[in-house]
């Protein structure tokens, strides 16, 4: 993975990054608009970008995965493994003016066909038993993005769970950091894990950005 071209090429997506509503092109307005999701345009432009620069033979893997959106943002214009990690135990319910159905596999399935888009491994289990478990198998990661459980602990061990599989140089982004527990759990386990290091932080919603959702982060991991 390469993490500093992927931290120069970002800004270059948007006009005036962070701050704009929209990266150039609008490339993933059907996905938002067609996927129910918790997500916005730009997090899928992070997505995609991150994967289009992973290393031959590097995999895609995120944690949270609902209907699909980030997995199709991910995907689009891009080749490689991509491994979607979710127990589809999330319940209906609404969300910022959005009514969101209860996750389904087969809604996934049927997304990733309705959009042209083959090969993902979908991996249905609670994530840390199956990272845990070593369901990712020989996979080396280069990207992962986290948007499992949000709990303090669990982000932590979101973080934590991954490293045997992460690649030399890999990238772990961090869904919902404007909240205070995520950030803080992203911020302890900094602290404890001198591999990874702080490339972005983008406010959403809550520091006046709706269009990066609930904020977002993006860590820089080195195996050296």
């Amino acid at each position: 993975m390469d993490v500093e071209r992927f931290a120069a090429e970002l800004p270059e997506l948007f006009d005036d990054f962070p701050r704009s509503e929209h990266p150039r092109g609008r490339r993933f307005d059907d996905v938002i608009e067609g996927v129910p999701n918790l997500a916005e345009e730009n997090v899928l432009a992070l997505l995609n970008l991150a994967a289009s620069l992973l290393a031959p033979g590097e995999s895609y893997v995120e944690v949270g995965t609902y209907y699909g959106a980030s997995l199709l943002g991910a995907m689009r214009g891009n080749k490689g493994d991509f491994v979607a990690v979710d127990l589809f135990s999330f319940e209906a319910h609404e969300a910022k003016g959005r009514k969101l159905p209860a996750a389904s596999r087969k809604g996934l399935e049927e997304n990733l066909r309705r959009f042209g888009l083959e090969g993902a491994t979908i991996l249905e289990g609670d994530a840390f038993e199956v990272i845990e478990g070593g369901a990712l198998g020989a996979r080396r990661v280069g990207v992962y993005y986290y948007d499992g459980p949000h709990d303090y602990d669990s982000q932590v061990r979101g973080l934590q769970a991954i490293e045997p599989w992460l690649a030399n140089e890999a990238l772990l982004v961090v869904d919902d950091h404007d909240w205070d527990h995520v950030a803080r759990a992203t911020g302890d386990y900094l602290a404890q894990q001198p591999r990874a290091r702080k490339l972005f932080e983008i406010g959403g919603a809550d520091k006046g950005q709706p269009h990066w959702w609930e904020g977002v982060a993006v860590l820089a991991w080195s195996g050296d």
